[in-house]
C-alpha cells in the first residue's frame, strides 16, 4: 500500500502540487455530475489527505479512481490505477494474516499459556514497519552503520561512473567516433544522488584521465563536464524535466546545447579551433573546406557531435539508473522511477521524491 501511496503522491505533484482541499472539491463536483447526492458524492478534505499518507491497510478503489480522474488520468488510467489499489489491498491482507499467522506459531513453540493467545490478534493487527528498500539491516550496514554504508555507497557510485567516463571517452578516441561519451557516468551520478555527486564524478574523472594516461589536454573540458552535470542534476530533481519522455528528450537537447556554448571557446582560445576529437575535428575541416570560418565550423561540429553524444548518454543512464536507485538507501535517492503500470510507453522516467516536513518520505 506504501508504493501506491508515494506514485499517487508523485501524480499529484506533476498535476501541479494540487492541494487536498482542490482535490475533494473537484472529486464531489465529478461525482454530482454523474448524478450522485448527498454522502454519496461527499469527499472531505480529510479523506483526501489520507489517501495519500503512507501507513494504510485499506483504500477505496472508487476514491482512487475518483483522485486519479481529477488529477489528469484518463478513463482508462483510472481503471488502471482502481485495479492497482484492488491488488495492493490484497497483499496488505496477505501479508498481514502471514505475520499473525508466524506471531500465533512463534507463540505456540514458546509456549505461551492458552489465555495469552487471545492477545496474539490484536498485537498481529498491528504489522511491525516494514524497512524501505535499501535501507534493510544487511551485513553492510551492520558493520558500517547507516551513516558509513550510506557515505561508502555513494563514494563507490562516484568511483564507478568515472571510470565509466574515463572508460568511454577511450572508446571515442581509439575508434575516431564522432562523440565523445565521457558524460555517461555524470548523468548517471548527477540524476541518483545530486548534482554536486555528478560535479565530483567530472572532477574525478577528467583527473584520472590526466593522471593515468599523461594526457593533460583533455582538462580544460573538465569544465564542460561540470555544466553537464549541474544541468542534468538540477534539470531532472528541480526542474522536473524527466517526468515524461518529452521533458527528457528536451533536457538532453538544453545539455548538448549548453556544453557546445561552454566547449567552442575551449577549443577555439586554446587549441585554436582543432578539437582533440578526431571525429568532431573531422566535420570541422571538412566544414571549413566549404567555405565557413573557423568559429562556424567548430560550433556546428560541436552541436552536432554533441547532440548525438547527450542523447546516448541520456538513453544509456535511463536504463541503468533504476539499479543504481535500487543500491542506495531511500533517504539518499533523489529521484523516484516512475512505474511502468502508470506509464506503458515508457517504463523508466523519474521525478523528484516527495518530502514531508520532517524528511520522511
Amino acid at each position: 500500500m506504501d508504493r501506491l501511496v508515494a506514485e499517487l503522491q508523485l501524480l499529484r505533484l506533476n498535476a501541479g502540487d494540487v492541494s487536498y482541499t482542490q482535490i475533494s472539491d473537484r472529486v464531489r463536483d465529478m461525482r454530482q455530475s454523474r448524478g450522485e447526492t448527498g454522502s454519496t458524492a461527499f469527499v472531505g478534505r480529510t479523506t483526501s489527505y489520507d489517501a495519500f499518507q503512507p501507513g494504510r491497510h485499506r483504500i477505496n478503489p472508487d476514491l482512487i479512481a475518483d483522485i486519479v480522474t481529477v488529477l489528469g488520468e484518463d478513463a482508462e488510467g483510472a481503471a488502471r490505477w482502481r485495479e492497482y489499489c484492488i491488488r495492493a489491498r490484497a497483499d496488505e491482507t496477505r501479508r498481514r494474516r502471514a505475520d499473525t499467522t508466524a506471531l500465533a506459531s512463534a507463540a505456540d513453540e514458546n509456549g505461551v499459556p492458552p489465555g495469552a493467545q487471545t492477545a496474539a490478534p490484536a498485537l498481529a493487527a498491528r504489522p511491525s514497519p516494514r524497512p524501505a528498500d535499501g535501507d534493510r539491516d544487511n551485513w553492510f550496514t551492520r558493520t558500517l552503520g547507516a551513516r558509513g554504508a550510506t557515505l561508502t555507497l555513494l563514494t563507490l557510485i562516484v568511483i564507478c561512473c568515472a571510470l565509466v567516463n574515463v572508460s568511454g571517452s577511450r572508446l571515442a578516441v581509439t575508434f575516431a567516433l564522432p562523440l565523445y561519451l565521457d558524460m555517461i557516468g555524470t548523468t548517471i551520478a548527477a540524476i541518483a544522488v545530486g548534482p554536486w555527486f555528478g560535479v565530483a564524478v567530472a572532477i574525478l574523472s577528467h583527473s584520472l584521465g590526466a593522471l593515468a594516461l599523461w594526457e593533460w589536454q583533455g582538462l580544460p573540458f573538465m569544465i564542460v563536464n561540470i555544466v553537464g552535470a549541474l544541468i542534468w542534476g538540477y534539470g531532472v530533481r528541480s526542474w522536473r524535466l524527466g517526468t515524461t519522455p518529452l521533458r527528457y528528450f528536451l533536457l538532453s537537447i538544453i545539455v548538448a546545447i549548453s556544453c557546445t556554448i561552454v566547449a567552442t571557446p575551449i577549443i577555439i582560445l586554446v587549441w585554436g579551433g582543432a578539437s582533440i576529437n578526431e571525429g568532431a575535428q573531422g566535420i570541422a575541416a571538412n566544414l571549413l573546406a566549404l567555405g565557413q570560418g573557423v568559429i562556424g565550423a567548430v560550433l556546428s561540429a560541436n552541436i552536432l557531435t554533441s547532440i548525438m553524444d547527450k542523447l546516448i548518454a541520456g538513453f544509456i543512464a535511463i536504463s541503468v539508473l533504476p539499479y543504481v536507485l535500487a543500491a542506495l538507501p531511500v533517504h539518499a535517492r533523489g529521484v523516484e522511477v516512475i512505474p511502468s503500470t502508470m506509464h506503458a510507453r515508457f517504463p523508466k522516467v523519474f521525478a523528484p521524491v516527495p518530502y514531508t516536513a520532517d524528511g520522511c518520505r
